[in-house]
Parts: C-alpha cells; structure tokens; sequence
C-alpha cells in the first residue's frame, strides 16, 4: 500500500508502478493525472497484474466479461474486510480497461446485484466545516493576492483542489478583462478534473461571483501579464504549478492565522462550505448536485441540460457567497456613526466659534492701526 506522511499526503519514493508507466498504455491512462492518483491507481494495476500473471495489454485484450470475471475474483477476499480498499481496486481497474477503446467492464450499479460492492468513505474523527464567516476570516488571513484569489475560488466555485492546480489562464482572462464579467463562468471538463472520469461526466459548470472575480482579476493583473493561454494560473514563485500538497499548507498555514483550529479544516473543507451555502438555496436538487461536480442519480442525468449554461447561471447566482454584517455588528456600526456625527457637530461649532474670534480680532487690530 502507498505510504503517506504526516500531513496525509503520499510520500515520495519508487513505487512499482514507475516501472508500468514505460508501458505505452499506462503512460497514457496515468499522464495527466495528479500524483496521488497515479500512486493510488498504478500500484493496484500493478499488483493485479502480478497476481493474474499477465501484462496490462493482456488485460484489456480480454473480453468485458472475462475481464469483468478476473477482477471480480481479484477483490472478492477484499470486499468483507476491506470494501473500501476493494472499491479503490475496482475503480482502478475499470478506468484502465475502459481508457483503450472506452468499453465499460460489465459490474453491477449501485442499484444491487451480484457484482457490485457497497463501501462508505471513513469520515474524519474532527472536521469543521466553516460557515462563511469563518471562510472569510481564513482569506482575510492571507498573505498574497495569488492565496486570496485561490481560496475565493475554492470556496465560490466548489471546485476540487486538483481542478483548482489544473486551470490555466486562458480559462479565465477573457472574462476578467477588459472589465470583469460577473457571475465568471469555469466549465470544468474531465481534462481539468480528472474525477470526472469515473463518474461518466464530460463536464460541469460552475462560477464565481463579485469578491472572487475582482481577487483573481487583481492577481492575473499582476501575475500574468505577458502569460499565454495555456500558462498555469495559480503558480508558485518560480512560475510551475501550484501542486496539490502546495494548497493544502497555503489553507493550513491561513487557517492558522486566522485563529481558527487548525486540525479541523483543511483544503477540502473549503468545497464542503460551498456545499453548505448551495444546499441553503432555494434551487432545484440536479443544479445543486452539478455545482459539485457529481452525477445525477438515475434518468434524472438525462434530461438534465448541461449546455444551459445561462440557467445554470441563473440558478448559482441564488446561492449566496458574499460577506455577511451581523446584527451586533450592524449595531456598533451605527453607534460609532453617530459618535462621529456628534463629534462633527462639535468640531463646526468650534470652528464656526474660532471664525467669530478671529473676525474680532480683525476689527480690534484695524483699530489699533489708526492715528
């Protein structure tokens, strides 16, 4: 199994599956994929292959249900006790048999059957999710515009972090300049977010409203002024890509600044606020579930119209994003107006009395001044 470190994140090292990647065909299937991923599904390809004693070729030359058959065995010890770790397996060795020709291998849905294994995600033991007060105070706790404008995009977009690594400048610029369009459309294709891949979605949308756009507007602005299209957007100081790894220690050391606890929240926890202001709006449930970037349950994908982009933005823009003012806030704002009022109206008064002095003074000087 790969190791990770203490911060969770797979530790560098030689994995067996360096060795596949030679191997033409899972090059291409494990390119453009984030680390952790080709980690994570090179090494099950490779143990699979170890175990049923053929190249990965081999595999996808059998037929789907031959294929199908062969795995099913290969994780069957696994699916009692350990199912997520079976699920891990099956999604692997299912991405790779479909990336030749994108035939399906023939496993059971979610629905019941005999080839189908049902695996619940191992929540965190202590999470905050934030509410947007405490999101706010995390990007107010940055240090750069590039850390502003990534966090606001994490948080009014709800895109995953590895899509976050993955946008380039030219998805963006046209709508920033020569003034900025507001709500900013991001169509998050299965290129940007490799994810998608395994549900079946080619694409989705989501955007950006008001304090998003203008943050990511100021640091393009300055960042990016000779960039080309194809040149990351978030990048570090020498000008790569921001990693994954690298935006996870941006949130944490915000988070840290912030005075929020730091243990709880992390890059993650960003889309899970979004997800929190989304379910909060009055929106129907398929628009709810394609801002996160998730397939639709049943035929309800089907008569979904991913193309209507003006609806889709029509729906985002009800979902609330911008800063609050609460209501004791709200009070001690109007107090110290009023304080300030009545500090003006002294001050005119004082000045109007100084005004009346010195015309006496005038007077008194003009007097004196006479034989």
């Amino acid at each position: 199994m790969p190791k990770r470190d203490k911060q969770g994140m797979y530790e560098k090292g030689n994995y067996q599956y360096e060795g596949l990647i030679e191997n033409p065909s899972v090059g291409e299937w494990l390119k453009d994929r984030p680390e952790g991923t080709k980690i994570q599904y090179g090494s099950r390809l490779h143990n699979f292959c170890k175990a049923i004693n053929m190249t990965p070729e081999q595999f996808q030359q059998l037929e789907p249900f031959e294929a199908r058959d062969l795995v099913w065995k290969y994780v069957l010890p696994l699916k009692g006790e350990k199912p997520s770790e079976a699920k891990v397996v099956m999604a692997a060795l299912k991405s790779f048999y479909r990336n030749k020709d994108g035939v399906q291998l023939p496993f059971d849905s979610r629905r019941g059957g005999k080839h189908y294994i049902r695996a619940t995600k191992k929540k965190a033991k202590y999470e905050i999710i934030p509410e947007k007060p405490q999101v706010y105070a995390i990007v107010d706790a940055t240090t750069s515009l590039r850390d502003r404008a990534l966090l606001l995009t994490l948080f009014e977009s709800g895109i995953r972090v590895n899509a976050a690594c993955s946008l380039n400048v030219g998805h963006v610029r046209n709508q920033l300049f020569p003034e900025p369009t507001v709500p900013l459309i991001l169509k998050i294709t299965d290129d940007i977010d490799s994810k998608l891949r395994g549900a079946l979605i080619p694409f989705y949308v989501t955007g950006l409203q008001g304090e998003a756009v203008e943050a990511l507007r100021n640091y393009v602005k300055k960042r990016h002024k000779q960039s080309v299209d194809d040149t990351p957007l978030f990048i570090t100081r020498r000008k790569t890509r921001l990693s994954p790894k690298q935006v996870w220690t941006i949130v944490k050391e915000a988070v840290r600044r912030s005075g929020l606890d730091v243990k709880g929240i992390w890059a993650h926890s960003l889309r899970k606020a979004f997800r929190k202001v989304v379910r909060r709006t009055s929106i129907d449930d398929e628009h709810k579930e394609q801002f996160m970037g998730h397939a639709l349950e049943g035929s309800r994908e089907a008569y979904f119209d991913r193309h209507a982009t003006e609806e889709i933005m029509e729906a985002y823009m009800k979902c609330n994003f911008r800063r609050e003012i609460l209501a004791n806030n709200h009070g001690k704002m109007r107090s110290e107006i009023e304080q300030l009022q009545a500090q003006n109206l002294g001050l005119v008064g004082m000045v109007e009395e100084l005004r009346k002095e010195l015309v006496i003074m005038k007077a008194e000087l003009k007097a004196l001044k006479k034989p």
